[in-house]
């Protein structure tokens, strides 16, 4: 094989032939080209990461093809999904012993994956994964490595740029197709035929598989459909919403908007769910409002698992918007038309004096402004009021409102422990639906892990004492400073000794840290009930508790477990049980020793 010094290598080539191409496949396709050509390696395999999923799928390979290669691949799993994840390359001398390689091409036997990476003033963003095969065990020498690297990071600059051209010009035509929407609006268009246009926008805008527009009875409580895309028309007719069931009927009633990204497993959607029915997966639904009256409700739904972001939610909201100004001046048109009826009634009558039929023709052009007018929502704070509600409390208890009884002051404790428990469920809450919406920010600075360590033991003396249960702390002697979140360790670690102590009736709870090559490892393990193998799974799923016979007696929200994951995970380490029916669980999570390349966007 030709060396890469002896080869005319040039890497403003690789621009020119991939700037052309503003389809992600297409430049892609044309990188791989011409990585094959100018390295002379076999085979080039490329995982784009898909957004909306936060999975690598739809892989493009040029050269030898493969015979084994995944649609799809989570980040983390796989060692595309690892260098995806941490941003770090991987050499390997030799695939047929690396478990990890989950494509299989015939006569390889070398291979070097490297991340697609953008790095811009504002931020990093992953794009996906990059391989290259050689069918040597050292085939791929140090100078073709660093051509690859350097190849990488012009394609993902080049991608980024055609990208941003492509969201410029997206931007520019949904500008003017909002605008040609609002003009129409000044007409008199046929009312079925624009309410259908803007679901039509809205499936093409967000590419989605369905989009329905929903009418509100007011009177008999429920939403029935007057416009859809994607759906046949005997299936729309069977659509009835009540208000407060199901997700739809919850949006209307709050008149807040909604995202689902699994409408199956969501605790919102009825059984009976007819999108649940048809086969969709993810939902989005907006209200639509008028002058703070509910008009009815616009959502979109796909068939795959889907995580709608603000973006996306405030690009429904304005279609709601145009809807809810057509809707609006539909009925102010039958309202115009009915006056046009009474006038001309009164002047065929002669009964309606000249000054009635002008008061007649100015309200109905009072009216026909209205359809101008847009709605502004409205959010609700929930903190607010509670924080009140326990302030006040604790004035109360103190006697700074009056001598209170030891009746009376037991009785104010149980109302201010219930807001506190109300406040942490509210606190996790919002902290949940900051991390899916990727709003979460922490506060990173190197921080010692020994006292956050010893703090939350000492806390934990008191969830434990009643129990009489043993503490225990193990700790090696040169633990390191971490750039981490202390705050969020300490919330994960208190998380993890609550759920210990609660379940654990009788034996010792221990926590340990040990330094390990490339992290920190930390356990905590109790010598509790114990979990099931089938139930393992369970403990991360959000609102959701393990049965068991001290589960029944212990309250909890079930997000102890979910949040304290996707901290960890934000820190870009990892979480998981073990456990033994009957004889005690261990939870172990990692903390990585320097921070990685580029942290996670979501969290499976």
């Amino acid at each position: 094989m030709p060396s890469v010094a002896q080869q005319p290598v040039s890497l403003s080539t690789l621009a020119l032939n991939i700037i052309g191409n503003s389809r992600q496949l297409d430049l892609f396709t044309a990188a791989a080209d011409w990585l094959i050509e100018a390295l002379r390696v076999r085979a080039v395999i490329i995982y784009p990461l898909n957004a909306a999923t936060n999975y690598l799928s739809s892989p493009v390979a040029v050269g030898v093809q493969p015979t084994i290669m995944p649609e799809r691949i989570r980040l983390g799993s796989t060692i595309f999904g690892d260098v995806a994840r941490t941003g770090m390359p991987q050499f390997v001398e030799n695939l047929h012993l690396d478990p990890r390689f989950p494509v299989s091409i015939a006569g390889m036997r070398s291979a070097y994956v490297v991340p697609l990476v953008h790095s811009d003033v504002e931020a990093r963003s992953l794009l996906g994964a990059l391989a290259v095969f050689s069918e040597r065990d050292h085939g791929l020498a140090e100078p073709i490595r660093r051509m690859v690297d350097q190849a990488a990071t012009l394609i993902a600059a080049t991608y980024s740029l055609t990208h941003r051209m492509g969201e410029a010009t997206e931007i520019i035509e949904r500008f003017e197709r909002f605008q040609r929407m609002a003009n129409r609006l000044s007409n008199h268009l046929e009312f079925g035929t624009l309410l259908k246009e803007i679901v039509d926008a809205a499936v093409e805008m967000l590419d989605v598989d369905v989009g329905i527009l929903l009418n509100v009875d007011v009177e008999e409580r429920v939403l029935y459909p007057v416009a859809w895309s994607g759906l046949e028309a005997d299936a729309v007719q069977l659509i009835r919403v009540r208000l407060k069931e199901d997700i739809q009927g919850l949006v209307a009633w709050a008149r807040q908007p909604a995202r689902s990204p699994n409408i199956v497993t969501d605790q919102r959607s009825t059984l009976a769910s007819y999108a649940a029915l048809a086969g969709m997966m993810s939902e989005l639904v907006a209200p639509i409002l008028y002058q703070e009256q509910l008009v009815g409700i616009l959502t979109v739904q796909t068939k795959l698992n889907r995580h709608f972001t603000d973006e996306e939610m405030n690009l429904l909201m304005a279609l709601a918007s145009h809807a809810a100004i057509a809707m609006r001046n539909a009925r102010l048109f039958d309202d115009l038309q009915t006056k046009q009826r009474q006038l001309e009634k009164a002047v065929a009558d002669l009964v309606i004096t000249q000054g009635q039929a002008e008061n007649a023709w100015l309200a109905a052009m009072e009216a026909n402004k209205l359809k101008t007018e847009f709605i502004n929502n409205m959010s609700h704070e929930l903190r607010t009021p509670l924080n009140a509600v326990i302030n006040f409390t604790r004035i109360v208890t103190e006697g700074h409102a009056g001598a209170v009884t030891d009746q009376q002051k037991q009785f104010l404790g149980y109302v201010h422990d219930s807001g506190q428990y109300l406040l942490g469920l509210i606190n996790d809450i919002l902290d949940l639906a900051k991390i899916e919406a990727g709003k979460m920010e922490l506060r990173r600075e190197m921080t010692p892990l020994e006292p956050i360590l010893r703090g939350v033991m000492s806390t934990a003396i008191g969830l434990t004492r009643e129990k009489n249960l043993k503490l225990h702390l193990t700790l090696d002697p040169d633990l390191p400073p971490l750039h981490i979140d202390g705050q969020r360790i300490r919330q994960v670690l208190l998380n993890l000794l609550s759920n210990a102590a609660k379940f654990t009736a009788q034996g010792s709870i221990t926590v340990s840290a040990t330094r390990r090559a490339q992290d920190i490892a930390i356990t905590v393990q109790d010598t509790g009930i114990g979990i099931k193998p089938d139930d393992l799974d369970k403990i991360f799923e959000e609102f959701r508790q393990v049965d068991g016979s001290l589960a029944r007696t212990e309250t909890g929200t079930g997000l102890g477990m979910p949040i304290s994951r996707r901290f960890v995970e934000l820190h870009g380490g990892r979480m998981w049980v073990d456990s033994t029916y009957g004889e005690g669980t261990t939870v172990h999570f990692t903390l990585p020793l320097r921070q990685p390349i580029s942290e996670p966007v979501s969290v499976e």
